[in-house]
């Protein structure tokens, strides 16, 4: 059960994402080298600086979404009472943020501590569920539109659950009724498409973008972050944001005993601009080849293919009403019920009569594998249980799978350079992150856990300047071999931030323990500094103990928790909560004596493999895009191109 699956909502409305962007450069880390300039928005017009929302809180919240459309007994829902009720963040705590994993890797940006509700003005919850911390997926250049920022072109997609979900007065829509009987295990699926972000400050939709997605029943047995069934990859053209022939990746989910295809295009689709109207290109099909053996950008005959129906991508209201999401019923076709289980999908474009373009199909063989989460954080002696799949045309396959360390997509810097701060290089030692190289997944749809141990004695400070170590650890198909031409998607591996070891004081103070800590989570957040406690400053901390140590209480998953980036480690954790809760004989936490000026390393280990500098506008500066160009570019020098 998923998303996918029968009875299902669908939504549409605006996001808020309110980012900070100082910490979006590594460089930014280094405390000796720090300067209050870099704090200052790119509106400014100072470079380097803190981006262009260096203020920024962190909060993701929806704003303005309904339900726009449903899903019921194999037919679109057009009346029902839940149609135009509200989708909501929480109204009993603050709004969820959205949180980069590291600063040499904001490829995975997840969001946390965020509650969803159904609402209207007579229930204030007919459902109520707690967000599954999860990472966007399948980022990619969607906005045709080259006047926007460059961060607006992205579009990316999110699934995850609805945990702890608690329902009310279902009685009023018979689609409520459908949907919390098929959702077993107080749980539910979701998944949603995020684009025309507003970057531009001048911009009415500043901190704003569109969102489009779907809630249908989960369960436990299953996948949170993706769908176990059929996966379309595509050919990417030089960059891993831009697909050959304008369709991006997408899943479907084939009911055998229905005989239907359930296709998810909602993060698949061009958009000419923020608005989601979606690009024309031409009349456009599912279908199924007859052979695998046919490339993308292939032409093909009607003895090519089996078409199951048109994508109605261009009629109005079609993506705001049904987010992308299509059905297809093949019952009436004896050729695709006896061959769509080990014949490859795929969407064709219509070039005359009788002729069709291939723009992405099913991965090659059927084969594929994937982690479900794919992004951990771990204290030295942690270990994380990696689940991964294998599947064959979407059914559960025991394979092999091979492991590896993979930091293709990880290691920018996220800025422009600054004098006598060098870039970490990322991924070292090997030896503080261990895990097996080669599993083997299961027939029976379970996933194969992997345990990523981390080393008791953490990496050993390797970045010098900013904590712990970021990973990368891709994953593939060693037995079935893939095929040749395989499309692998780059995105198939996972992330890991790997703290390094802060042995807790038996009586931290200030200067020697504390304000290093601060100062740094000062500097890059300055929204905290400016607006409420001075972090590098003792007494301005001390008037402020009390909510400090509620804050870093808090579990991580609350949304008030501090850091909101959730980068700080056990270990510096319970430094701080111990001087906190143990005051010397004045009734207030130690303060010591200050340090010496500290000698500033020369020679950290740099990535020698870092990107040239861009030529990049102040105001493209601290965004998705930017750590992508620089990833490419160092791609692009790797290759001698």
């Amino acid at each position: 059960m998923s998303y996918l699956s029968g009875p299902r909502l669908h939504f549409n409305g605006f996001f808020q994402a309110d980012v900070s962007t100082v910490n979006n450069n590594v460089r930014y880390y280094d405390i000796a080298h720090f300067k209050p300039q870099y704090q200052m928005s790119s509106s400014s017009g100072v470079s380097p600086n803190g981006g262009w929302q260096p203020e920024g809180t962190g909060i993701f919240r929806l704003v303005g979404c309904t339900i726009t459309g449903g899903w019921l007994d194999g037919a679109a829902v057009t009346k029902d009472p839940v149609l135009g009720m509200a989708l909501e963040s929480s109204d009993q705590r603050v709004s969820g943020k959205l949180v980069d994993l590291d600063p040499q890797q904001q490829l995975v940006s997840e969001i946390w501590g965020m509650a969803v509700r159904l609402t209207d003005d007579r229930n204030p919850a007919y459902f109520n569920g707690q967000y599954g911390v999860a990472a966007f997926n399948n980022a990619w250049a969607r906005q045709q539109d080259n006047s926007a920022m460059n961060d607006q072109k992205i579009g990316a997609a999110y699934q995850s659950v609805l945990e702890k979900v608690v329902w009310s007065d279902v009685n009023v829509s018979p689609l409520l009724q459908a949907l919390q009987a098929a959702s077993g295990d107080c749980l539910l699926s979701i998944q949603f498409n995020v684009y025309g972000y507003g970057r531009d400050p001048s911009s009415p939709r500043y901190t704003l973008g569109r969102i489009t997605g779907t809630i249908g029943p989960a369960s436990t047995a299953e996948p949170r972050h993706f769908v176990l069934g059929r996966q379309m990859m595509p050919n990417l053209d030089q960059s891993p944001m831009v697909p050959a022939f304008g369709v991006n990746a997408f899943q479907c989910l084939v009911d055998p005993q229905r005989c239907t295809v359930t296709a998810d295009f909602g993060n698949a689709l061009q958009i000419v601009n923020a608005s989601g109207v979606l690009v024309d290109m031409g009349e456009l099909s599912l279908a199924i080849l007859k052979s695998s053996q046919v490339d993308d950008g292939a032409q093909v005959g009607a003895d090519a293919i089996e078409i199951l129906g048109q994508v109605p991508y261009l009629q109005p209201a079609w993506y705001p009403t049904t987010a992308g999401i299509q059905t297809f019923d093949y019952s009436s076709n004896p050729w695709v019920r006896e061959h769509i289980a080990e014949q490859p999908l795929g969407v064709v474009k219509t070039v005359s009569t009788g002729a069709w373009q291939v723009l992405i199909q099913e991965s090659l063989g059927g084969l594929y594998a994937r982690a479900d989460q794919y992004v951990y954080r771990l204290n030295p002696g942690e270990t994380a249980s990696m689940r991964l799949y294998a599947t064959r045309y979407g059914s559960p396959i025991a394979a092999k799978l091979a492991l590896a360390e993979d930091d293709s997509m990880i290691g920018s810097p996220g800025g422009p350079p600054i004098p006598g701060v060098p870039v970490p290089k990322i991924g070292v030692p090997l030896s503080a992150l261990q895990y097996s190289t080669e599993v083997e997944t299961h027939a029976d749809g379970s996933p194969v856990l992997v345990e990523a141990s981390a080393n008791p004695a953490g990496p050993g400070n390797p970045r010098g300047y900013i904590d712990g170590q970021v990973y990368g650890i891709g994953y593939q198909l060693a037995d079935p071999p893939l095929p040749a031409n395989y499309n692998t998607s780059p995105w198939s591996f996972v992330s890991v931030l790997l703290f390094d070891l802060h042995p807790v004081p038996d009586k931290p103070t200030w200067y020697r323990d504390i304000q290093p800590i601060l100062t740094q989570f000062g500097n890059l957040y300055p929204i905290m500094s400016h607006h409420l406690v001075d972090l590098g400053d003792y007494d301005s901390v001390v008037r402020h103990a009390d909510i400090l140590n509620l804050a870093f209480s808090l579990p991580v998953g609350d949304p008030n928790y501090m850091p909101v980036t959730r980068d700080l480690s056990a270990g510096r954790r319970a430094t701080l909560l111990k001087w906190l809760n143990h005051p010397g004989e004045d009734g207030l936490p130690l303060k010591g004596v200050p340090l010496p000026v500290a000698v500033v390393p020369e020679a950290l280990p740099q990535d020698t493999t870092a990107a040239p500098e861009l030529d990049l506008e102040p105001i493209q500066r601290a965004g998705k895009t930017e750590f992508l160009l620089q990833l490419q570019a160092r791609k692009n020098m790797e290759k001698g191109g």
